[in-house]
């Protein structure tokens, strides 16, 4: 059976949470003068958009449990979104960070960003640039090997779109299609069948 983590416990036992994180308008956007058309609520945690409709402008709120607006860093989203779940991970719970969106809105710039040029940094938590996958990784042996206990990591890297999943840690050459079954030795989870599981410590 699932143990939920403390964390979803103290939030009236709901182990999903929705964060949205809004990007800043693209160069294309800012040369064509194109509108914001949403406005972020952080401390509301809502998001209101505005469209003209019929000749007036209508305003609609949504709300989550977390809103980041166009000028949030990546060290803000990741103390807040994943350091938390960190924590959780070494106590032996499963948790997932699901990044979804269309394409241009970000996804990837959240979780992997990219390296700062020009500049060397201790940490990987330590550059701006960088995402919440080599933060998480960065911050998660750190705190393994602050704990002085032997450990063995393995990572895995898929991709689902258009609901086909693929293995990125298999090779540019490798655009098999990959299969998702339930686990029949673990009820309630699943396996993906041929996924590629790496050693990294």
């Amino acid at each position: 059976r699932f143990k939920m983590p403390p964390s979803a416990k103290r939030s009236k036992e709901c182990n999903i949470q929705v964060a949205v994180r809004c990007r800043p308008r693209n160069s294309k956007e800012l040369n064509e003068n194109s509108p914001v058309s949403v406005e972020v609520k952080e401390r509301e945690h809502a998001i209101e958009t505005k469209v003209k409709s019929g000749g007036k402008l209508d305003t609609k709120t949504y709300n989550f449990d977390k809103v980041f607006g166009p000028e949030t860093t990546q060290a803000q989203v990741y103390r807040s979104v994943a350091e938390p779940l960190l924590e959780e991970v070494l106590a032996g719970y499963n948790c997932t960070i699901f990044a979804y969106g269309q394409t241009g809105s970000g996804k990837t710039h959240t979780m992997e960003g990219y390296r700062t040029e020009g500049q060397t940094f201790e940490s990987y938590l330590d550059d701006p640039g960088v995402g919440l996958i080599p933060r998480a990784l960065s911050h998660l042996f750190e705190k393994l090997d602050a704990g002085k206990t032997e450990y063995t990591v393995r990572a895995s890297f898929l991709e689902i779109y258009n609901e086909d999943i693929f293995d990125l840690l298999s090779g540019v050459e490798d655009t098999s299609k990959l299969r998702l079954f339930e686990d029949a030795r673990n009820k309630g989870s699943v396996v993906i069948q041929g996924l590629q599981e790496v050693l990294l410590k």
